[in-house]
């Protein structure tokens, strides 16, 4: 489960659906991300808790970028790791080198395979930066030096692995040519379809929200269609 616009509120909704799986006899594991800011809301630490006491199979991942938009770690919590904060739940937090793809993979598919044995969950705090703004309005040198964006931009976790794969015979410049053309073109592919489709109908923002609409959102949208002069919807 993707992070979402509402900050860590798909902490709890991954517990419950990892629940849910157990419910139903699914053999499903939940991985669900979050960033180091969000993990000072209080739907991080209510997930991380349901999912300790039930020993909900979870793997929640920390992207610790060092900051949230611009607030360093340092003033939003004590802990020097984020996974230290496993310890008040009862379950296991483990750092991994977040710029290291085959790092996190291993330090995952652990975390799955113990999930999948019944033992609970795990919080694995992946030690990362964000190279780019937060947003177009964000300006990072208000906030962190240049000299800091290029000792991590040294450690950057594509090119890093790239050098992984060409050490041990596994990539080449002929492969990366060919990956990056396949790529293009499936951008252009995609890119076109997007252009062609048709405009959304005003309506759809009212579908698959609800199963029946309340009085509430029924008023609602009464009043917007009218100004749309659009067609009822069911």
């Amino acid at each position: 489960m993707n992070p979402y616009i509402p900050i860590a509120t798909q902490i709890p909704q991954a517990v419950g659906l990892a629940l849910a799986g157990r419910y139903r006899g699914e053999d499903w594991v939940v991985a669900t991300s979050i960033g180091d800011g969000g993990t000072s809301e209080g739907d991080f630490h209510e997930g991380l808790n349901f999912a300790a006491v039930f020993d909900a199979p979870v793997l929640f991942l920390v992207q610790n970028n060092g900051y949230a938009i611009s607030v360093p770690r340092s003033r939003q919590m004590r802990v020097d790791f984020i996974a230290r904060r496993a310890e008040g739940y009862g379950i296991p937090g483990v750092v991994v080198d977040g710029n290291d793809a085959v790092a996190v993979y291993l330090e995952a598919r652990k975390a799955v395979e113990r999930a999948r044995k019944g033992e609970g969950p795990t919080l694995l705090e992946a030690l990362t930066y964000r190279l780019a703004p937060h947003t177009t309005s964000d300006d990072p040198s208000r906030y962190r030096s240049k000299e800091e964006e290029e000792a991590w931009r040294a450690k950057d976790p594509i090119l890093r692995l790239r050098k992984a794969l060409e050490g041990r015979g596994l990539w080449d410049e002929e492969a990366e040519k060919a990956l990056l053309l396949e790529l293009e073109e499936e951008f252009q592919r995609e890119l076109a379809l997007a252009d062609e489709a048709p405009e959304p109908r005003p309506e759809e923002i009212v579908e698959h929200v609800y199963a029946e609409m309340g009085p509430d959102q029924r008023r609602a949208w009464e009043a917007l269609r009218r100004g749309l002069h659009v067609e009822e919807v069911e």
